[in-house]
Formats: structure tokens, C-alpha cells, sequence
């Protein structure tokens, strides 16, 4: 019985990121615990083939059913040189959760320094940074001091929501290569939610997005209780699940109308296309197969095992990507074991064909 539910939870997982949130969103949170749905067969599957049990078959059959998500959740990879030559692109993605600064007024706290030298050992060509922050009487000068410590010759910025007094939070691209034109992905009712630049890339153009889709919003609380549920009583078992679920619903509802936007926009845009940023949403969901459908992922190309970007409590989320257009090719990723966010930097280098 237990195998049988497993399984049948495995295919409704697999189902969930082919149908609109809108259209049935109880069923999207399985997309969130994906890969432990996949272990868990896993591990059911081996123990009905050593007692040669004709179980085995049916989590195999839907296995089957699930490869294609299998394959972008899951990835070997045999070659995956980070070798870089003038002509290829460097492109770096992440959030670096406001450099712990938002949150209080010490800047022994802040993680901008770490993060810098990081991003200078790396030395990208493009980099994308989500809740970028930074807090000075003169408002962009912050952008400036951070643009010029990486040796990088173009800058854009956005706020999520108008600035504050002397405060900015939002998302930020830095490039080496010369910028030709900008703008923001924004509609009513919703902070901006990605930006996009025109870069000259070897005589050609290129249009780098930045995005960051809705959060979840999950407080500190929130998360401990899905960690340790069973610590609770059930009235507040059931009062925080309802509540949970609320904000999973307002999320999902939200990145879809982002992400149809968002589409739009790619159908008009006249370049060849990289997209990196945090979708907060995993590689089985309706977001990620969405906005992935005419674009290679990075990972799936170069990546190794789960390549988890999510350092928080919940285990193997892979929520940030970088995404290239069929005119380029992907030689290297990496997920960066560096811990000064709640998401682990990625890496990519890709070549134009």
C-alpha cells in the first residue's frame, strides 16, 4: 500500500507542473518536495526487485512517465570544462539576500565584502544579482562603488518597489560589455519582477534577463514547523498548514501571471536570449517548463547530481537557473558551495555557435 501511494503521489508530482496553477493550485506544493518523491521511489523500487515483486514494474512505468523531469532535476555529466576563450560568456546568477544587511544596522553583519571578493575570484562577464541592497545619502553611488571594485563597464538597476529615502533594494545586472538599451519587466498590481539589457556581445547583440519571480514569503516560524510538525498540537497543526497553503496559493497564482507576462516579452524580443535568476519555483513545476519550453537550461547541460541553489532548511530545492537560447552553447556550470545567502551562487560559460 505504502508503495502504491508513493507512486500515485509521484505521478500527481508529475502532472502538477503540466497544469495551471490556476486552474488546480492544491496540488502544486508536490512540485516543491519533487525530488524526495523520487528518492523515496527509488528506494521502494530496489526493495521490490531483491524480492522480485512485480511492484517493481509499476514505479518503473512511472518512472518512465517522469523522465523528462527526471532529467532536469537529476544530471550526470562527463565533460564540463571551465576552461573560458575570449570569444565565450561568463554569466553569473544570484541573490544575495540583501548582503544581510537589510535587517539591521551593523556592518559587521554584512556579507558584501565576502560576496565581492567572491564575485572577483569568479571575474564574470555578466553578473545578475536578486535582492541586491544598499543604503547611502547619495543613492546610487553604492552601484557605482560595486560596478567599479568588479572591473565591470555597464550597470542597471531596478527597485522591486519605489525607493525608500536612502535605501535600495531590487535587482541589479553588471556587465564587462557595452550596454545599448534597458527596460523592466513590470505589470499593475505586481514589483517589478525582472529587467532585461541589450548587450554588444562580438558584434552582436545580446538580451540578458534578470528575473525574480514571486516568493513564498515563508517566515522563519513558517519553515521550523514544516521541519518539526509533528512537535505541535493539532489545532495548530491544522491553523498553520491553512496558512501555509494560503501563502503557496498567492505565490503560485502570482509567478504565473509573471511568467505569461514575462513570456510575451520573449516573443517579441528581436536577440538571441540568456535568462538567469531566482523563479523560486523547482524544475517540475509549471513555472520552471513555462519559461524553460524554447530555452537550454544550463544544468541540464553541464550540471551534476541535484545541484540544489536553495541553502536554507528544505533540502535539494533548485530554484535559480540560467537559461540560453538554442544559438548558444553550454560548456560549463556550477553550482557554488558558497555560503554567504540563502542561495548558492551559479555559474555558466557559454559559447555562441
Amino acid at each position: 500500500m505504502v508503495s502504491i501511494i508513493s507512486a500515485a503521489t509521484l505521478l500527481v508530482a508529475s502532472f502538477a507542473g503540466n497544469i495551471s496553477p490556476k486552474l488546480i493550485t492544491v496540488i502544486q506544493p508536490l512540485t516543491l518536495v519533487y525530488p524526495i518523491i523520487v528518492i523515496i521511489n527509488l528506494g521502494l523500487l530496489f526493495y521490490w526487485i531483491a524480492v522480485r515483486s512485480k511492484i517493481s514494474w509499476i514505479i518503473i512505468i512511472i518512472l518512465l512517465i517522469n523522465s523528462n523531469d527526471l532529467l532536469t532535476s537529476f544530471q550526470v555529466t562527463f565533460f564540463n570544462s571551465s576552461k573560458v576563450v575570449k570569444e565565450d560568456i561568463k554569466l553569473l546568477s544570484y541573490n544575495v539576500k540583501n548582503f544581510n544587511e537589510r535587517d539591521n544596522n551593523t556592518s559587521d553583519r554584512s556579507s558584501r565584502p565576502g560576496i565581492l571578493r567572491f564575485l572577483n575570484d569568479e571575474d564574470p562577464d555578466i553578473i545578475c544579482t536578486q535582492e541586491y541592497h544598499s543604503k547611502n545619502t547619495n543613492l546610487y553611488e553604492p552601484l557605482k562603488q560595486f560596478r567599479d571594485t568588479l572591473g565591470m563597464q555597464s550597470y542597471y538597476y531596478e527597485s522591486y518597489f519605489n525607493p525608500k529615502h536612502n535605501q535600495l533594494l531590487g535587482l541589479a545586472t553588471f556587465s564587462k560589455y557595452e550596454a545599448i538599451n534597458k527596460g523592466k519587466l513590470k505589470f499593475e498590481g505586481s514589483r517589478s519582477f525582472g529587467i532585461y539589457t541589450d548587450l554588444v556581445v562580438s558584434n552582436d547583440t545580446l538580451r540578458v534577463f534578470n528575473i525574480h519571480l514571486a516568493s513564498i514569503k515563508l517566515t522563519p516560524a513558517d519553515l521550523d514547523f514544516v521541519i518539526n510538525a509533528e512537535s505541535d498540537n493539532g489545532n495548530n497543526i491544522k491553523n498553520k498548514t491553512t496558512d501555509i497553503y494560503f501563502k503557496l496559493r498567492e505565490a503560485y497564482l502570482l509567478r504565473e501571471m509573471q511568467v505569461k507576462y514575462l513570456i510575451k516579452v520573449l516573443e517579441k524580443t528581436p536577440y538571441k536570449v540568456i535568462m538567469a535568476g531566482d523563479f523560486n519555483d523547482t524544475p517540475s513545476s509549471w513555472v520552471y517548463k513555462n519559461v524553460s519550453k524554447d530555452l537550454t537550461d544550463a544544468f541540464v547541460a553541464k550540471g551534476v547530481g541535484l545541484s540544489p541553489t536553495y541553502a536554507g532548511p528544505l533540502p535539494f530545492l533548485r530554484i535559480d537557473y540560467i537559461l540560453v537560447d538554442d544559438g548558444y552553447d553550454v560548456t560549463y556550470y556550477n553550482r557554488h558551495k558558497f555560503e554567504n545567502s540563502d542561495h548558492y551562487p551559479i555559474s555558466a560559460i557559454i559559447k555562441v555557435l
